[in-house]
């Protein structure tokens, strides 16, 4: 299905009477296909289910509208549709066969081009996105599968123009294209005897017309550009990529002609001040893809397809919000390296006035919550359609705290603590709010019998990501699903939490070191200053190893 479509001037088709249509369809088709029903429209067709009697298996018919048909030049589209009939490709949707309605009367003027196409079972992406983002890995397999499309079409000189989420088709694990070389066929009938352009491919386009959906149209596209090229799809599939990862494209909720100028002028808000667990290799091809320039962006499908088999796009290294900038002085902070030292002693020296001030304590030799051993666990965000499923976020949610909470050793913040703080603006500010180290962030999703669990473990000093995974079970036993994936995650992030050692896994608390915060002025271990305040505590500057600054 097509809709929203750019014409020239924005404008939209008065409705018409889809029984007429319908009959007049029918007429045409014959014995050869009976129509089922309607499955939707507006915009460049309407598209109805229908039966091939000949070889019993469902396709769907999609016809232009009277007001759109009298636009265009008939056999001219049925022409250039049909060169789309060649494009034989496991994800692309083909052409099977085309043709026109007439009227009682058999006047010329009300001829309507339709297109036969297979009927491809499962959803659109568009009706996949109504139930929230995906996660980094389907959007990543989506985007391969279309970038595959577009290699094969482009490779044959077929550019589709008109790539968004509603032409994307989802079935069995995989992805479909459909509508390729319809706006291409539009804009081509269109051009009756009026003046044109014909670039080096043959494609002819008549200057100032545009054909495509203003929120997934190039810059060149929303122009009218009569030299717009395959670059132009690469820049819808950037688009689509965008709103798989954040929920939205870019420029959403503006007016189409608000949108127009947005591709035109507009950047994108960064991916990583959206969502925190997406690669940066990811979010810095997307941004490649839509980058306003054609030249800036990759040069073909292939090289995007290339890109999109890097690991890195799917597992890399994550770029969250820059964290808020400190006003405080800056500290230098040393570790006592010194393995004996570290059994009882506790000392924190500060810069005051000009001075140095000193306080001591002697504590157990126990495991102290410290930061680097402190977790908030965010409660679990219900993205499935159903908001029911947000009582199992909650279950979940709770599993994951209890489960942590046993790990010898580790603080983890109340559930209630971490609900209240949950409109924090970054994994920093959480953090601060509650004194921990570590973040735990998390989505559930129910689609039918299945159940996908999304868990992020991001650092609070620097805001990186440093483990993240995708948890899928048959939601049969929402108990026994609970206790798996919450057993499954601390597995995996205990490592990243501990790190304490053979002692930590006999159940022995190690115990804390000797940590002296300095202001910057103290940063030398050189420094005379440094080696009167060690003194006064009984300590070797040999013994002590810069941590962090």
């Amino acid at each position: 299905m097509v809709s929203g479509t750019y014409l020239g001037a924005l404008c939209c088709f008065p409705a018409f009477d889809v029984t007429v249509l319908r009959d007049e369809l029918q007429r045409t088709l014959g014995d050869s296909y009976t129509l089922d029903r309607e499955l939707g429209g507006g915009g460049m067709s309407s598209v109805f289910v229908a039966r091939d009697n000949s070889l019993g298996r469902t396709v769907v018919v999609k016809v232009l509208p009277y007001e759109l048909a009298a636009t265009v030049s008939v056999d001219r589209f049925k022409r250039e549709i049909m060169l789309s009939a060649a494009l034989q490709h496991p994800h692309i949707v083909p052409v099977l066969s085309a043709g026109e309605t007439e009227g009682d009367n058999g006047a010329a003027s009300t001829r309507l081009p339709f297109f036969i196409m297979p009927f491809v079972e499962g959803e659109s992406l568009r009706a996949r996105l109504s139930r929230g983002p995906l996660s980094v890995r389907e959007a990543v397999s989506i985007l391969k599968d279309v970038a595959r499309a577009l290699v094969y079409a482009h490779g044959r000189g077929i550019i589709h123009r008109d790539i968004k989420p509603d032409n994307i088709l989802l079935s069995g694990g995989s992805v479909t294209v459909t509508d390729f070389g319809v706006a291409k066929a539009i804009t081509a009938s269109r051009e009756g005897t009026r003046p044109h352009s014909q670039g080096r491919t043959g494609t002819i386009t008549m200057v100032g017309t545009s054909i495509g959906t203003p929120a997934y149209m190039a810059p060149e596209q929303a122009a009218g550009d009569p030299n717009t090229d395959h670059r132009a799809d690469l820049y819808a599939l950037g688009i689509v990529g965008y709103e798989m990862l954040c929920g939205a494209p870019p420029f959403h909720g503006r007016a189409p002609q608000q949108l127009l100028a947005a591709q035109l002028t507009d950047a994108p808000a960064p991916i990583s001040s959206r969502r925190y667990d997406v690669p940066e290799a990811l979010t810095t091809l997307i941004m490649r893809l839509l980058e306003k320039d054609p030249s800036k962006r990759p040069k073909t499908a292939s090289e995007l397809a290339r890109a999109l088999e890097d690991p890195s796009v799917v597992s890399g290294t994550f770029v969250s919000a820059a964290p808020p900038k400190k006003s405080q002085p800056r500290r230098v902070v040393w570790a006592l390296a010194g393995a004996g030292m570290l059994a009882s002693s506790g000392a924190w020296i500060t810069n005051h006035r000009g001075g140095a001030t000193i306080a001591t304590t002697t504590t157990p030799a126990r495991a102290p919550a410290t930061a680097s051993k402190s977790i908030a666990v965010m409660p679990l965000v219900n993205i499935s359609a159903d908001t029911s499923d947000g009582y199992f976020a909650a279950g979940m949610t709770a599993e994951i705290t209890n489960a942590l909470s046993r790990i010898n050793g580790v603080r983890v913040a109340s559930a209630n603590e971490s609900a209240a703080k949950d409109k924090a603006a970054t994994p920093t500010d959480i953090g601060k709010a509650l004194n921990v180290n570590m973040v735990l962030f998390g989505t559930v999703q129910r689609d039918k019998t299945r159940l996908r669990v999304t868990a992020r473990l991001v650092n609070t000093t620097d805001g990186f990501t440093v483990w993240s995974d995708m948890f899928e079970r048959d939601a049969t036993d929402v108990f026994k699903v609970q206790d798996d994936i919450s057993n499954a995650i601390v597995a995996a992030i205990s490592p990243e939490l501990s790190g304490i050692g053979s002692t930590a896994a006999a159940g022995v608390a190690a115990p804390a070191p000797l940590v002296i915060k300095l202001d910057s002025s103290y940063a030398s271990q050189g420094d005379p200053r440094l080696a009167a305040v060690l003194s006064k505590v009984g300590l070797d500057r040999r013994l002590l190893s810069k941590v962090s600054g």
